[in-house]
């Protein structure tokens, strides 16, 4: 049978902070301002569009529907169901054209996926149109003859993808699909005890900290009166730089490692500005909790929203205020002084005392751990679980390192078995603890594809906690080969360029692998670039360009030219090399390893909140087990043929990494 196309319009208003920019779509939908005015239909040959009421829905009965977004659109129906509004027709499945089009072109929006697809522009010129406006009465004829031309139009669009691409779309794509859409619906459970804690907690500490921030501590001093005072304020922080005399801080955003180094100088001498950092991360945590409570529905759930094939690779990617994808890595320690404890070592050793011994040491007040939050069900389980190194493994495959892909299937540490192939490591079995085995955690996860010696220090610290610059000399000497003149310069990298160096020496066909990319990539120029993943699926790299930049070469200070290679793939142009294509290659790759096994386990009724990257978060029966669990992420697909997949679950009270 023929799918139908269904499209809503809803009332919203900006002025009244009432629409999907500020709410998810359950919240919007339990609204005492919710107003389906508008439903539009297409099976492809005939539109209808006009008021719900006049819509013969049973019409609708037993076929399957689309919609572009069907998360918002079956949240409508649902809200409709419950209102009395539509009747319940319970249809078979209702597909999302949106996440086709993702799939399809790396393209969302039914505006810009149909212009690339289809090479026709969609107007979406109605929806300034309709802001605050209540159907029909405060629409203009014309505007009403406007919505319901622009209403079919989508329908039928919507209707058109599908039938066009749909027959491309895997069915395991589609599985996952709706997995996602359904995982946001149903939501995740919030310990509410403890959220109305950590609001009071991250709070006080946000008072606490502006203490220490001299244009919010001294806002009475009339110097400040011609400033924004807030916290973060570029304009005061600039000022402050130029009271104490030192160097203006630089954007993080546009150069992180440029202001980490800035940062490092200058915050032992004035701590304030750690305390801005400070500030921002805790209130960025403070202002997720609010808005947490603001979305929690009666029975304790928490709906929430992610983005099938949010990332070009495949990926899910986070969405709506709240990031179930980028949560806080590590918990926010609260120190003596009721403030953000800013010394990783020291918050490291309080963790590892507190899991040690169940204490935590006397100087912290408290600890805040966003995914302590998240709690399963009364009568389920949760079980986290994750794969084992999956991207380094599938880079070990696609280079053909077998003799570290046999030592893993033999059963020996990813990290060990680098570090005796590569570092010189004979002794006994590897403590995790050690500085060798940290080094080999931040080689095989930092250094496989590309990754220079300034991003390799940052890397090294987040990935491993590992401060490798501590044995840099003050200074270096270098020679001018053809002047020989020798000319002094800062020490700092010594170590990381050593590091570095030393990695590419001894894996040359991982060097190889980004070089025969980036080569393909640059003679592209002009054209589309394509990889074929061994899934069968194809990465899409549109209209390759080159361009040539003037830059500031960090060692010299000088200008130089610097040729870099660029593709749209979605709808923004960006850098691509070598070293980059093989990341994406690779981290592509595992996704769809990744993907087969949440579906496996979604078709066998496993309850699955949520995703994070390779990891995944089971809600379940007190019948199925860690092993159960370890088992189905633990299979490796057919076109991925010897690769050794491994996974570790364990079974929490909470969420936890």
């Amino acid at each position: 049978m023929t799918p139908v196309a269904v499209d809503f319009e809803t009332f919203y208003s900006k002025k009244l902070r009432y629409g999907l920019v500020q709410m998810i779509p359950e919240q919007y939908c339990a609204h005492e301002l919710f107003d389906p005015y508008l439903l539009s239909v297409s099976d492809g040959t005939a539109c209808w569009s006009g008021s719900p009421r006049d819509f013969n829905w049973e019409s609708l009965r037993g076929r399957h529907l689309l919609s572009h977004n069907a998360r918002f659109d079956r949240a409508v129906y649902n809200e409709m169901v419950k209102r009395g509004l539509a009747p319940d027709l319970q249809p078979p499945s209702w597909h999302c054209t949106a996440n086709l089009a993702v799939y399809m072109c790396n393209r969302r929006s039914l505006q810009e996926s149909v212009e690339h697809l289809f090479n026709h522009r969609v107007s979406k010129e109605y929806r300034g149109v309709a802001d605050a406006k209540h159907w029909p009465k405060d629409f203009t004829e014309a505007e009403r003859k406007q919505l319901l031309d622009a209403g079919r139009s989508d329908a039928l669009w919507c209707w058109r993808l599908w039938d066009t691409f749909s027959p491309k779309w895997p069915l395991v794509e589609r599985q996952l699909s709706d997995m996602t859409i359904r995982q946001g619906m149903r939501g995740v459970m919030i310990d509410r005890e403890k959220l109305d804690l950590y609001i009071c907690q991250t709070h006080e500490m946000l008072m606490n900290t502006e203490k220490l921030i001299p244009w919010i501590a001294d806002s009475e001093d009339d110097t400040w009166d011609e400033f924004n005072t807030k916290p973060t304020s570029t304009k005061c922080i600039a000022e402050q730089c130029r009271r104490v005399g030192i160097p203006c801080s630089p954007v993080k955003s546009d150069d992180e490692d440029v202001y980490l180094e800035w940062e490092t100088r200058y915050s032992r001498e004035h701590p304030w500005i750690l305390a801005v950092g400070a500030w921002r991360s805790i209130n960025k945590l403070y202002q997720t909790l609010l808005v947490i409570k603001q979305r929690l529905r009666d029975d304790g759930t928490l709906p929430f929203s992610l983005k099938y094939f949010g990332a070009h690779t495949g990926r899910w990617s986070g969405d709506a205020k709240v990031n179930m994808q980028n949560q806080r890595k590590r918990p926010i320690v609260c120190n003596e002084f009721g403030m953000m404890e800013l010394n990783d070592k020291r918050v490291d050793a309080a963790l590892e005392e507190a899991e040690e011994t169940g204490k935590l040491p006397g100087w912290v007040r408290y600890v805040i751990d966003f995914r302590s939050l998240i709690i399963p069900r009364p009568g389920k389980k949760m079980i986290v679980s994750d794969l084992s190194q999956i991207e380094p493994r599938v880079l070990a495959w696609f280079t053909g390192n077998w003799d570290l892909l046999n030592r893993l299937r033999s059963g020996e540490s990813i990290y060990e078995a680098h570090a005796r192939a590569t570092m010189g490591y004979t002794g006994d079995k590897l403590d995790k603890n050690s500085v060798t085995y940290k080094l080999a955690k931040a080689r095989i996860l930092g250094l496989g594809y590309g990754c220079g010696w300034e991003k390799f220090i940052s890397m090294a610290q987040d990935l491993a906690r590992l401060d490798i610059t501590v044995d840099d000399p003050e200074f270096v000497e270098t020679e001018n080969v053809i002047t020989g003149a020798i000319t002094k310069l800062p020490g700092w990298g010594f170590t990381s360029k050593k590091i570095v160096a030393e990695f590419r020496e001894q894996n040359p066909k991982i060097v190889e692998l980004w070089r025969h990319l980036g080569d393909s990539f640059q003679r592209s120029v002009g054209e589309d670039f394509h990889m074929t993943l061994p899934s069968g699926r194809k990465m899409r790299y549109d209209k390759v360009r080159c361009s040539v930049r003037i830059e500031k070469d960090r060692e010299t200070g000088m200008p130089r030219r610097k040729t870099v290679f660029q593709a749209n793939t979605d709808g923004r142009w960006k850098i691509f090399y070598g070293g980059k294509l093989v990341e994406n290659l690779v981290q592509a790759a595992a996704r769809d390893v990744f993907a087969a096994q949440v579906a496996r386990m979604d078709s066998l009724g496993w309850d699955n909140l949520f995703t994070v990257h390779d990891e995944t978060v089971l809600e379940v029966d007190p019948s199925i087990t860690v092993e159960d669990v370890e088992r189905e992420m633990s299979y490796c697909p057919d076109w991925l043929p010897n690769c050794p997949i491994a996974a570790k679950a364990q079974e929490v009270a909470h969420y936890l990494k």
